[in-house]
């Protein structure tokens, strides 16, 4: 298994069509449904450039879970050549004002989650996800997706709702929308000609 493989299947352009496909699918998952509804204002500011964000306070990850997250961000939307990926995009900022506003459950399979990803890694691997290779977290993030389509186990709950949240946040950044989507904002026109078709010109 390799990263190409997991980056072809998680690219950022079918992330975009899943993250709008399946927006009556994610109001029920525990991360992205009432909690998110109330944090949307807060988390707008991610839309800014990270040098002219403020310095962000942890709201709910201690510290070592805060690693975990960055790295597995990292892991579903890879920097390459057209952008920087989930970890420069501050994605666990975003994950960590959901789930600090969300219920126990959330909290539960977040921290959960994290704590299966880093206690398989260290079974597998001796260290914490984080500090595994990249074809090793590649390959420990494809078995939790496995049965993505219809989570049963909490880990595999717990990789669904990750990687929706890191999706939703990347796309909700500067480097998200302005470097991976290149949107730019609007262009006003000086004028606006209407249609070029010569049958439908007056």
């Amino acid at each position: 298994m390799t990263e190409n493989h997991l980056a072809d299947q998680l690219s950022r352009r079918r992330a975009l069509k899943i993250l709008v496909g399946t927006a009556s699918a994610a109001a029920s998952l525990p991360v992205i449904g009432a909690g998110a509804a109330r944090v949307a204002g807060p988390v707008c500011h991610m839309a800014r450039p990270a040098a002219e964000l403020p310095t962000y306070h942890p709201q709910f990850f201690r510290p070592d879970q805060i690693r975990t997250l960055e790295a597995l961000s990292e892991t579903i939307i890879p920097a390459d050549e057209h952008s920087p990926g989930g970890k420069a995009a501050r994605v666990w900022e975003y994950i960590d004002e959901i789930v600090a506003d969300a219920d126990k459950g959330a909290k539960d399979l977040w921290t959960q989650g994290l704590a299966f990803l880093n206690g398989v890694a260290q079974q597998e691997h001796g260290k914490n996800f984080e500090d595994c290779t990249a074809d090793q977290q590649v390959a420990l993030v494809e078995r939790m997706s496995r049965n993505e389509d219809a989570p049963t186990r909490p880990e595999e709950r717990f990789f669904v709702a990750a990687k929706r949240a890191t999706i939703d946040g990347y796309y909700t950044s500067a480097i998200g929308i302005h470097q991976d989507l290149q949107y730019q904002g609007n262009t006003a026109l000086a004028e606006f000609p209407g249609c070029t078709h010569p049958e439908h010109k007056v």
